[in-house]
């Protein structure tokens, strides 16, 4: 098929063109950031469950193509929105430091899943890529807002407002920007 470094640098080529691809939709009303996201994992997840479940069936040049598939959605997806979203949802005087945290807390969950994928096999690794791919969008369809048309001043006046128990009225709280919780957060929290 492929030599190892010939496979490595055609798949960073395929990323490559996925991060492109992402920063050419990215700002585009009609797809945004959230619904980037949440394909970009679920195409990811499906091709990572493929791969896991036919891999014995499937010829390698098969699993290498699905493979690439989704270097190019992980990049066109979740890569490119995971770093811009955190940069977009926090109040700027704020925005540093949960940047940080958000990025940190992604550092260990890669982390904690380099170490725990050396005791399972290849299929199981697939497999648990898949799964934690649609775990990250149901995370993502639930609790994400969308910011893609929404002017970053009107996060931090917001901000500012629930801070000093104050009421916003204004686009930041217009049913297109808030996430699916927060649309619907009298159906899940009891009313006082």
């Amino acid at each position: 098929l492929l030599l190892p470094y010939a496979a490595s640098a055609v798949n960073a080529f395929v990323a490559l063109l996925g991060y492109y691809a992402a920063a050419a939709i990215v700002d585009d009303p009609d797809c945004g950031r959230l619904a980037l996201q949440q394909t970009g994992f679920i195409i990811t997840g499906t091709l990572f469950l493929l791969c896991g479940c036919l891999n014995e069936r499937l010829s390698s040049t098969w699993l290498v193509v699905m493979y690439f598939g989704s270097s190019f959605f992980g990049q066109c997806g979740p890569n490119c929105t995971t770093f811009l979203i955190p940069c977009e949802v926090f109040p700027t005087n704020m925005r540093a430091m949960c940047h940080g945290i958000s990025a940190s807390a992604g550092k260990l969950g890669a982390l904690i899943a380099s170490i725990l994928f050396n005791f399972v096999g290849e299929r199981e690794l697939f497999l648990f890529s898949g799964y934690a791919s649609f775990a990250a969008s149901l995370i993502t369809f639930l609790t994400i807002p969308e910011t893609t048309t929404l002017d970053l001043y009107e996060i931090d006046k917001q901000w500012h407002k629930v801070l000093n128990n104050e009421r916003y009225e204004g686009p930041a709280t217009d049913p297109r920007h808030l996430s699916f919780y927060e649309r619907n957060q009298n159906r899940f929290c009891c009313s006082q």
